[in-house]
């Protein structure tokens, strides 16, 4: 009885595993899947005026108020409310979360530049804006610093861990979870196990701020300021041609910043855990 009970368990652990990975792509798909075809559709139509970003503004606004609980079927509207985490949270911990995020980026920033100088890294797909005009070109900036980060923290850091959570009774089992999912939809930028790797680390340290906050505003947030990092520093690092090691000089300026910032970050983290466990609390009693 007890073996049968144990792979009863199992199965209905991988299914809730394959439900959450099926409704985060999803979320995902229509989120980042709507958008590249949108901006396409400027570039050839019209690029002097910037109307893809309001136009996805109006659909990521469609996709929110669903995901929150709204529209059919009405049977389901609680359950979708819970799984988003759109929760409020006192502006205190907002600045708390929002600042160790941010530490945990410098530290993750450092962990990126040592590893693509220790290991080559393929570099991934990025955007060319220079042949668009500049307006239209800032409206599709703003609006990719928009559109990922809310779609990808409704579907990993909303459902998915929600959904995993639930299903596994740990927390921290769920997070972990969520954020395999969640450096899995990166293949995109290249199916190379590093990078993968170091999109599984951004992912936890958003995954924690999600988590500990129970609430997906400091995240996304955080996840904003992730992918200026991205676009600014990281990947463009990773297109053009450099030493290795300390042949190359943001080496040892990202070495001091794994070394320095990333107990920094423990630390913080360690604080919002403490400061905001009544928002925890209040997901467990709900």
């Amino acid at each position: 009885m007890t073996t049968t009970k144990q792979i009863a368990t199992k199965i209905q652990g991988a299914a809730a595993f394959g439900l959450a990975a099926l409704i985060s792509v999803a979320i995902v798909a229509y989120g980042q899947g709507l958008w590249q075809p949108l901006v396409m559709a400027n570039i050839r139509f019209h690029p002097e005026i910037p109307w893809a970003a309001p136009a996805m503004a109006v659909l990521l606004a469609g996709l929110l108020a669903y995901l929150s609980g709204r529209g059919w079927p009405t049977g389901t509207s609680q359950r979708r409310r819970e799984l988003l985490r759109w929760n409020r949270m006192p502006w205190p911990t907002f600045f708390l979360a929002v600042g160790a995020g941010v530490l945990g980026l410098v530290a993750f920033g450092g962990l990126w530049i040592t590893a693509a100088d220790l290991i080559h890294i393929p570099a991934g797909v990025q955007p060319t804006l220079s042949h668009i005009p500049l307006p239209t070109a800032i409206s599709f900036l703003v609006m990719g610093a928009l559109a990922a980060p809310l779609s990808e923290e409704a579907a990993f850091r909303g459902y998915a861990m929600g959904i995993l959570q639930r299903a596994w009774g740990h927390a921290p089992a769920a997070i972990v979870g969520s954020t395999l999912l969640f450096a899995a939809v990166h293949f995109t930028q290249g199916i190379d196990p590093v990078k993968l790797g170091l999109y599984f680390a951004a992912g936890l340290v958003f995954a924690l701020v999600g988590y500990l906050t129970n609430s997906l505003y400091a995240v996304m947030v955080v996840h904003s300021l992730g992918d200026v990092l991205g676009f600014t520093v990281l990947w463009p690092h990773d297109q053009v041609r450099h030493g290795m090691g300390f042949h190359d000089l943001m080496f040892v300026p990202a070495l001091i910043a794994l070394a320095v910032f990333t107990p920094v970050a423990v630390l913080a983290f360690r604080r919002l855990a403490r400061v905001a466990r009544p928002l925890r609390a209040a997901r467990r009693s709900s």
